[in-house]
């Protein structure tokens, strides 16, 4: 008898290196490396940054997922327990925003009365910490829901250990949106932009102090009057400054060789001040990929600019999809409902994929999916071509290939030209045309001669 050792599909993976922190001696915990409090605030300030976020969690996820690989009545089931009693299409855009936002994500994974998880939840990202050993390796999860101000290592510790809610790791699926090196954290995506957010921030309380204390715009001086006379003039105008829209500074001097005065103030705000808000922005918007005409007004963009900018937003998007999102979610959420192997009479495992984000990306796709149709290639093979570029949910069994041939349009334009036209094309002479085709050319002369001048002269 052979005994032969199986090796688990999900196993741990530990690295004979050490993280990079590890050799802080300072602290006996590891933070996360940036303040996940900060860049909140930062976010919640700037509407810019908040409005790129939204669309790039938009994008990710408007057109949605569907199970490729496994049995059909398994995907099904996948189906009805990922739309109706996990929810993850409302968690889904949840994941994604906390990920550009903090750069990390914590999916907890809660089984309530059942083997299998049936609840999924976010948790809070601002109060979360990972205890992870030297080389990596992630022991446990452990929510904080208490402020850290003030509160070193120690105290940190002792106040985990009355208020701390702590979590096993096959409890937690954890999305890393920048993941660097050997750290278990990911890094924050708009850290890079910290700077250009804070100035930006300063500018725009700048703005505010300015409009709410408006300075006069115009300056009158009264020649050769006294106090008394100067402060009747004063309320006057104060008086009718109702119907005025600038405010007008007033001033005195009883010398009688001075001569009154009314001069306009420049505006106090500078355009330069304008020029280097709009250069913040454009920094802000080069972190998050966004296409800067989708959010600010140029006179300068063109069709051939936008798509420009298009293209590196929409890999961004597709690379988000299939190196953040889906291994976390195939590699340990599937395994943890019950769908880590292969099932039986399938030539693949189940994956969750996501769709593919736009109107051309699917018109090429289908398009080449025609061409490797006529040049002969099989529906389970078609639907595998299918599957890796983003058009989800079909079968093999989906497909009849005569029926594929005879109704499947994916090449329209390949169809052969109308039998009656064919021969036009045929036997040109002299003059381009073939000799039916010239002798249509002119019945269709003489009928028309005739239609025009019906009356001879006798």
């Amino acid at each position: 008898m052979r005994l032969e050792y199986l090796r688990p599909e999900i196993d741990i993976r530990t690295s004979r290196g050490l993280v990079k922190d590890v050799a802080d001696t300072a602290s006996s915990i590891r933070e996360p490396l940036t303040e996940y409090q900060t860049m909140l605030e930062l976010i919640h300030q700037d509407p810019v940054l908040a409005r790129a976020f939204d669309i790039i969690s938009d994008f990710s996820t408007y057109n949605g997922y569907d199970f490729i690989g496994g049995k059909r009545t398994d995907r099904q089931k996948l189906r009805d327990l990922f739309y109706s009693k996990l929810n993850f299409n409302e968690i889904l855009p949840n994941i994604v925003r906390t990920g550009c936002y903090y750069g990390d994500t914590f999916l907890e994974l809660r089984k309530e009365d059942s083997k299998t998880p049936n609840e999924l939840h976010v948790l809070e990202t601002t109060e979360m910490r990972i205890e992870y050993d030297i080389h990596g390796k992630v022991t446990g999860y452990v929510q904080r829901p208490f402020k850290l101000v003030g509160l070193s290592a120690e105290d940190i510790l002792d106040k985990e250990k009355t208020q701390g809610i702590f979590f096993q790791p096959e409890d937690i699926v954890h999305f890393r949106m920048k993941w660097l090196g050997s750290q278990v954290y990911s890094y924050s995506p708009i850290e890079p932009a910290a700077t250009a957010i804070s100035t930006k921030l300063y500018a725009q309380n700048y703005l505010m102090k300015l409009f709410m204390n408006m300075p006069p715009r115009y300056h009158m001086h009264l020649a050769g009057i006294g106090k008394a006379d100067y402060e009747k003039a004063k309320a006057e105008l104060q008086s009718a400054k109702l119907k005025y829209s600038k405010t007008i500074a007033i001033t005195k001097s009883s010398d009688p060789q001075s001569k009154p005065t009314l001069t306009k103030i420049d505006p106090p705000y500078d355009e330069q001040l304008l020029d280097i808000m709009k250069y913040l922005r454009n920094e802000v918007l080069t972190i998050t990929g966004v296409p800067r005409s989708w959010l600010q007004e140029s006179a300068s963009e063109n069709r051939g600019i936008t798509e420009a900018e298009q293209r590196p937003f929409d890999v961004r998007i597709k690379a988000m999809h299939r190196n953040v999102f889906e291994p976390p979610i195939n590699n340990k959420l599937l395994p943890a409902l019950g769908y880590s192997r292969t099932p039986t009479g399938s030539e693949s495992k189940l994956l969750l994929r996501f769709n593919e984000i736009s109107v051309k990306g699917e018109t090429e796709t289908l398009q080449n999916a025609g061409l490797l149709r006529d040049m002969g290639l099989k529906p389970k093979a078609l639907v595998r071509y299918l599957d890796e570029h983003g058009i989800v949910g079909l079968d093999p069994s989906d497909f009849d290939e005569q029926q594929l041939r005879k109704n499947m349009e994916l090449n329209p334009s390949r169809e052969r030209m109308d039998k009656g036209k064919s021969d036009m094309t045929n036997k040109l002479g002299e003059k381009g045309v073939s000799d039916a085709g010239e002798k249509k050319i002119k019945e269709q002369d003489v009928s028309v001669r005739f239609n025009r001048y019906p009356y001879t002269m006798s």
